[in-house]
């Protein structure tokens, strides 16, 4: 028995080798994928994924950067727009004062530097001593938020203001330079804008910081470009709210611009200037938005030479404003100080102006009242500049110039 069992055993571990061998030969089960591999799942979308919508709360008390409003002319501001309805105003061509204006029901931001301006949307009481920007608000119905203005009621010519004067919604707060600091108080006002001219009253601007009442200077007429000024209009829609409609204005003028403006010349030559009442003499110079209006429309400015890299007006004797403008083709006169209704007035006044090339063919133009106080009007200006300087016999009378006979 010892000697069979010994033999027994080699044979029984050679079969269990041989099983072993056999069961490597036929491939071993392969373990299952865990769930959820690369291989199982749908193919990634291409490019960045958008992350999902934050509810807007998320952007109160906080300045998150989303770019800045397009400007096409504009160069005396900038606007950064930011999460929320934040804007940053950048304004002021000497000092580049900074105004954030804040959506209504939203918080100012903590960390905020003291020396920016904070405008608390609803902006509804304004004091407004700019009667270029006025015309830009009437223009897209902001109005309303205007209370009180620098101007009497008098030397207004822009319809909704004089409406809102006559019945009271509008007040005269007094002069640029003098102020009714009480009538500010009484009414609430939480905006100052003026014009670069109330910088010679440096106590002015003291007086209403003193108060609480931020200020706003506006730098629109050291623009370049005539339709800069217009481009105006989107400061003043992001601080009051009007931001689209602004948008919607400039818009419009652009396109009414580009459509007015001269393919090519019309090879007239044209003066322009004014008579105050104390019989001072002043033309246009050759730097100045209304001689590139000219130019826009076609014509030719004659006084291109003076001043060419300035704006505004210089002052001249009668004698050299007759020299500079006596053989121009038209005359575009700027009507609101010594005014004229006729060229027979014109000849009256001063015997020279029978001279003019201009009064001679019957080719002068006056200004409209609201001339000097249409800044939203500038591209309809020169759309009755350009259909004036196209006209073969001159038989033009627009809204803006009117023939003089």
């Amino acid at each position: 028995m010892k000697k069979t069992s010994t033999r027994i055993l080699p044979l029984l571990l050679a079969l269990l080798t041989a099983l072993g061998a056999l069961t490597a030969c036929g491939g071993q089960e392969k373990p299952s994928e865990p769930e959820n591999t690369p291989s199982q799942q749908e193919p990634a979308a291409a490019g960045p994924q958008t992350p999902p919508e934050q509810p807007e709360e998320s952007a109160d008390g906080k300045l998150v950067l989303e770019g800045a409003m397009p400007l096409d002319y504009a160069e005396g501001f900038h606007i950064d727009l930011y999460e929320g309805g934040y804007r940053m105003i950048t304004a002021g061509s000497g000092t580049g004062e900074q105004y954030l204006v804040v959506p209504e029901g939203k918080s100012v931001p903590e960390d905020l530097d003291s020396a920016v301006k904070v405008l608390q949307q609803p902006i509804e009481n304004v004091y407004i001593a700019s009667t270029g920007m006025v015309s830009l608000l009437d223009a897209i119905g902001a109005l309303d938020a205007v209370k009180l203005v620098g101007s009497e009621v008098s030397g207004w010519y822009i319809d909704g203001v004089v409406e809102r004067m006559e019945d009271g919604r509008i007040e005269f707060g007094g002069k640029y330079s003098e102020p009714d600091y009480e009538q500010m108080t009484a009414k609430g006002i939480q905006l100052h804008v003026d014009t670069t001219m109330v910088n010679n009253n440096p106590e002015v601007l003291e007086k209403f910081d003193e108060l609480g009442i931020p200020n706003f200077v506006e730098t629109s007429s050291a623009e370049g470009h005539p339709l800069a000024r217009v481009e105006w209009v989107k400061v003043f829609g992001v601080i009051l709210g009007y931001e689209e409609e602004a948008q919607r204005y400039f818009d419009g003028q652009k396109a009414l611009l580009e459509a007015a403006t001269a393919a090519e010349s019309s090879g007239k030559t044209v003066a322009m200037g004014y008579i105050t009442s104390s019989d001072k003499c002043y033309a246009r110079n050759g730097g100045d938005y209304m001689a590139q209006m000219i130019g826009l429309a076609g014509g030719e400015y004659i006084r291109a030479d003076m001043k060419p890299g300035e704006g505004g007006n210089s002052n001249l004797t009668f004698e050299e404003w007759y020299a500079g403008f006596k053989d121009a083709d038209c005359l575009f006169y700027v009507n609101f100080a010594r005014s004229f209704e006729s060229l027979d007035d014109m000849i009256a006044y001063n015997p020279l102006f029978a001279d003019f090339k201009s009064v001679q063919n019957g080719s002068v133009w006056v200004t409209s009242k609201d001339f000097t106080q249409s800044t939203a009007a500038i591209a309809s200006i020169v759309s009755d500049m350009s259909q004036i300087l196209a006209s073969e016999d001159g038989d033009v009378t627009t809204d803006h110039l009117i023939k003089l006979s």
